[in-house]
């Protein structure tokens, strides 16, 4: 088999809107790369669905371009992001609630609950601080006031983080890694071998901060999002999702891999503040597989998930390779196209590289999945129709003329 490699046109990573960095989360692709793909698929106003929406990335990017657009996911610090990148919000609104939330604080009021927590998390934070977010917890998560719903979102992305080279810091915690949650006993080693102390960060002044960075840049788009809790495998008894069916026009997401990331484990910090206990969501998700179970999960997900596409609509997945070990690469890319025409689930199936320079790919950053989580994502577009024929949305410019497109495809499955 000849891999060809590309350059592909969403390599330059530095325009992205500022709302995307509300929150890191595992296993992200590029905000370049959703806009790329709604640029050249669709049209201002269609309609774009991502059934495994994550931090909202294919939500912000679809609403930034103008599009209707909906998600969904089970993970509910997925949701919690996706629905706070989903609203049209303004920033004075928004702080002026954060200093309504300040004024009604009572710190004697929610000691005895921040006292009340499980060791770990006394571990990670202040007791000042861990008393202000078990009062946002009270305040915010039973709310469906869609400022406090953003607020939510913007408290995940500044629980933990590591701290400036002067000892400040725009996150809430101990010095520790932003992107995934260390393993409680793994931070008791941490915390004694750095020999760190909990310092008190004020979250209203910490969160005033954060909301501030995410719009200094933003312009807000004019259309909302609907973000709903759904099991990919049942997308079409979803009585939320019935108006949707057949008029999908792209379906833009990423499915879970193989064992890399456990999106709940891994997360058990920011769970802590959703009051989700991390063992039982993750019995919930589709994390975890195995490859036949995968293959399994992917054609019971695909057969419901084209019941929602237009009949011209199109389905870009963006799935990556899986190292068993140094001479063991998964393609699940190519599982997952096999599966796709063995059950003639769509007439056309294009696949081509995408080589992640450096360690873009956050599931890279761990010692304890180092490695399994290669450097290369593979695009998957499937369709009834042709896509790419009359489209002139950029000039005529895809990232590989169609020759090349189908040569890449054929290549790649052999």
């Amino acid at each position: 088999m000849v891999d060809k490699q590309f350059v592909t046109p969403w390599a330059d990573k530095s325009d992205s809107d500022p709302f995307h960095s509300l929150c890191s989360y595992l296993g992200a692709f590029p905000p370049s790369l959703a806009n790329y793909f709604i640029k050249y698929f669709t049209d201002e106003n269609d309609l774009v669905f991502d059934p495994f929406s994550g931090r909202g990335t294919t939500i912000l990017e679809s609403r930034l371009l103008n599009r209707k657009s909906f998600g969904s996911d089970l993970n509910p610090i997925a949701l919690a992001l996706s629905k706070a990148k989903s609203y049209n919000l303004k920033p004075k609104d928004i702080l002026n609630r954060i200093d309504e939330l300040q004024e009604d604080y009572d710190y004697a009021l929610f000691l005895p609950e921040a006292q009340a927590q499980a060791d770990e998390i006394h571990l990670i934070f202040h007791p000042r601080t861990l008393a202000e977010l078990c009062y946002l917890r009270v305040m915010l998560l039973e709310s469906e006031n869609k400022i406090d719903q953003f607020l939510i979102g913007a408290v995940l992305g500044i629980m933990h983080g590591g701290e400036r080279k002067d000892g400040s810091s725009g996150y809430l915690s101990i010095s520790m890694p932003n992107t995934f949650s260390m393993a409680p006993d793994y931070v008791r080693r941490f915390v004694q071998t750095k020999e760190l102390n909990r310092v008190y960060r004020n979250v209203f002044d910490n969160l005033r901060d954060k909301v501030r960075r995410v719009f200094k840049k933003h312009i807000s788009p004019k259309k909302a999002s609907f973000i709903l809790e759904c099991d990919a495998k049942e997308i079409s008894k979803s009585k939320e999702l019935k108006k949707y069916h057949g008029k999908v026009d792209l379906l833009l997401t990423s499915p879970p891999y193989l064992g890399i990331v456990n999106y709940a484990k891994q997360n058990w910090i920011r769970s802590w503040f959703l009051e989700s206990d991390p063992i039982e969501i993750s019995e919930r998700l589709d994390d975890d597989l195995n490859i036949n179970e995968w293959v399994k999960f992917s054609k019971t997900t695909v057969t419901e998930f084209k019941k929602m596409l237009k009949p011209n609509g199109t389905a870009v997945f963006v799935i990556g390779d899986v190292a068993k070990s140094t001479n063991n690469v998964i393609p699940l890319a190519r599982e997952f196209a096999m599966m796709i025409k063995e059950n003639k689930l769509f007439k056309n199936i294009w696949i081509f590289s995408d080589y992640i320079q450096g360690v873009d790919k956050t599931t890279r950053i761990w010692g304890e999945t180092k490695g399994k989580a290669t450097a290369t994502d593979r695009i998957v577009i499937l369709s009834d129709v042709n896509p790419f024929e009359k489209n002139d949305r950029l000039n005529g410019q895809f990232i590989l003329n169609y020759e090349q497109i189908k040569e890449s495809t054929q290549d790649f499955l052999g």
